[in-house]
């Protein structure tokens, strides 16, 4: 397991801000390594810049190499494809979670 603090970011897509939270004591591969939400005060408040998706592509890959594969012992390469393929699936979970709490902002009280 990694051993790092949590993080959060505030990311910019196309349906509106979402806080990404990365959790510390997750590795890099977990399939729950970030967890999105709709912005809140206490999540903003250590939040010192946005950035839109496009560019937090590059981050995803960053955090995911970052966090490692724990115990996973592969090749040099298919752990690069691995990674990509994480982050890139995680990217889609963002729009998705900005997509859906959108469409919960829209709906009448």
């Amino acid at each position: 397991m990694s051993d790092r603090p949590d993080e959060s970011f505030l990311v910019v897509t196309e349906h509106g801000r979402v806080v990404v939270h990365v959790r510390g004591d997750r590795n890099g591969l977990d399939g729950d390594l970030i967890d999105v939400r709709a912005p809140q005060g206490e999540d903003l408040s250590a939040i010192t810049m946005e950035t839109p998706l496009r560019a937090f592509a590059a981050k995803m890959v960053d955090i995911v190499q970052a966090r490692g594969s724990g115990d996973l012992d592969v090749s040099p390469g298919l752990l690069d494809m691995l990674v990509k393929e994480k982050a890139s699936e995680d990217l889609k979970r963002i729009e998705r979670a900005a997509r859906r709490l959108a469409s919960a902002d829209d709906e009448p009280a």
